[in-house]
């Protein structure tokens, strides 16, 4: 008879399952939270009262697609989270799809938020503006987010935990402050503009968005059954309802002002005192940082998963012996974040990044309905809510109502670089047949 070794020991090439529900929640809060809730509430501003639905809309629509991608996980629970999911439901060619826009889209915002981080803290340290300041900079963060997941999956979890309360404080602070001014004088009432309203659903999707990079470290989640549904759903619920709270706000703080305003929370953290905006300011620094970081943690578990599937080089499968973490994979990405970072180039482009997303959660959906059909259960005990097949198809029709809402150029870029990781995915899997993720 073969014992089970436990968690803490897993056989060699396996890693450590050793993150808990509070975990899963302060990871996919810290993706999820960057700059986006510190800017967007003045572009949904021109929405007018209708911003704070429109964005409770896209929360029910991350909601119905969060089931599902939770449910799925369950039935497969491997690194690389939704990448290893459609993958097993939908072949080679769609998991390719979701994990190389997973892994370049996640990269590529890596990249931007750290230099917008830089660019806000160099007006205080003018130093970091100069051609020598800037890069020293962007290299010791970037070391630093290296060290934290090398050390291990748990060391990962507890700074992100760290981190979510250092992020929700300066928020939840704004919040109660500001409910107690008198409110500025609103816009004229107006009725709800389609043509205005389409964009900025999509920016109200990729303010939700991020839930996808919870599941990623799905190979290193103790009992995903128990877990996943509590650290994603939480995580979820909690950001949601403090993204309303924070458009009512900041609604509530500038009025009519606030479709116009750049730093929207910062100008309204004025109204209470001059103490406050610094607050909001170093809060809104941390908050990308933070996000940065936590996409340090998950993005290198895509990078081992799609190499252990022969679509990236081998040499980032490799794990650390003593410590079963993607060593490799880590290093190699902070490497690639800290050059793209210094080049200054990749701001997070939110709607392109959007879509990209709602382009998974389709495939995601799909998969998860096709998981069910199938009865698949790789570790036995799996999740079957009875309302995961309407909460697929709900977020199946949103998501793609969005994306077609897109500009014509937006939605043929995304379709070639769908067919470019499709067509990158077949071609590996007929050289390398009978290989799979773990």
């Amino acid at each position: 008879m073969t014992s089970r070794q436990p968690a803490d020991h897993p056989p060699a090439g396996e890693l450590r399952r050793e993150i808990g529900a509070l975990g899963v929640g302060a990871l996919t809060i810290n993706i999820i939270m960057g700059s986006g809730l510190f800017v967007i509430p003045a572009a949904m501003g021109a929405l007018g009262a209708w911003a704070p639905a429109a964005i409770g809309l896209c929360a029910v629509v991350m909601l119905a697609v969060t089931l599902c991608l939770t449910e799925a996980s369950s039935r497969v629970p491997r690194v690389g989270g939704i990448y290893g999911v459609v993958q097993v439901a939908l072949g080679p060619a769609a998991g390719g799809v979701v994990g190389g826009m997973l892994w370049l889209s996640g990269t590529l915002a890596a990249s931007g938020i750290l230099a917008a981080a830089i660019d806000q803290v160099t007006p205080f340290v003018p130093w970091l503006g100069t051609a020598v300041g800037r890069p020293i900079a962007i290299i010791v963060t970037c070391l630093a987010f290296m060290w934290i997941p090398l050390r291990g999956a748990r060391q990962s979890a507890v700074a992100s935990e760290v981190t979510m309360a250092f992020k929700l404080a300066p928020l939840l602070l704004f919040c109660l402050l500001v409910a107690f001014l008198p409110a500025a004088p609103a816009a004229e009432a107006r009725g709800l503009d389609l043509q205005v309203a389409a964009p900025l659903l999509i920016l109200g999707m990729y303010l939700c968005a991020g839930v996808e990079s919870g599941t990623v470290m799905n190979g290193e989640v103790r009992d995903p059954v128990r877990t996943l549904p509590a650290g994603l759903g939480g995580a979820l619920v909690l950001y949601c309802a403090l993204a309303v709270a924070i458009q009512l706000a900041a609604g509530h703080a500038l009025g009519a002002s606030l479709a116009g305003s750049r730093a929207p929370l910062v100008e309204g953290a004025a109204r209470v005192g001059t103490w406050l905006p610094p607050v909001m300011a170093t809060g809104a620094i941390v908050s990308m940082l933070g996000s940065a970081a936590g996409l340090a943690s998950a993005m290198p578990r895509v990078m081992f998963a799609l190499a252990r599937d022969g679509l990236l080089p081998g040499a980032l499968a490799g794990l650390h012996p003593q410590r079963k973490t993607p060593h490799v994979a880590i290093v190699t990405h902070g490497v690639l974040v800290a050059g793209l970072a210094t080049a200054g180039q990749f701001t997070p482009l939110t709607i392109a990044s959007s879509l990209a997303s709602m382009a998974l959660y389709v495939l995601g959906c799909i998969a998860a309905l096709e998981l069910r059909r199938r009865g698949v259960a790789e570790a036995g005990q799996v999740l079957a809510w009875r309302v995961t097949p309407v909460a697929a198809v709900v977020a199946i029709l949103a998501n793609l109502g969005i994306i077609l809402s897109a500009s014509r150029e937006r939605i043929v870029a995304l379709a070639l670089a769908s067919l470019l990781f499709a067509g990158l995915a077949t071609l590996r899997a007929s050289r390398r047949p009978g290989r799979g993720s773990a």
